[in-house]
């Protein structure tokens, strides 16, 4: 069900203040669906980078990292959930656009 590239570009707009203002919304429930949606990237890009390349070593640091990142999300995830703008969030990241 879940489509991990329209997630990916849902997120980043998300993240991004210029692509999504959120205009007369609470500062601080932006802020933290931003972290939401910033974690999620880099926490794939991770994934991608452990799946799919050899090369790279990860480490005990490393891996911190990410649980580290995760546990921000959640966090901030959890401070938010039950607002509009959260809601909102999480249909975009189910409904592919028309084209």
């Amino acid at each position: 069900m879940f489509e991990h590239t329209l997630m990916r570009k849902v997120s980043r707009r998300v993240a991004d203040s210029k692509s999504c203002p959120f205009k007369g919304e609470d500062p601080s429930t932006v802020a933290s669906l931003r972290e939401v949606a910033k974690c999620f990237v880099e926490l794939q890009d991770m994934r991608h980078t452990a799946d799919y390349d050899g090369t790279v070593v990860w480490n005990r640091i490393d891996a911190r990292v990410a649980v580290r990142k995760a546990e921000i999300a959640f966090d901030a995830w959890h401070s938010i959930r039950h607002h509009k703008i959260a809601q909102d969030y999480l249909v975009s990241l189910l409904i592919k656009p028309r084209d």
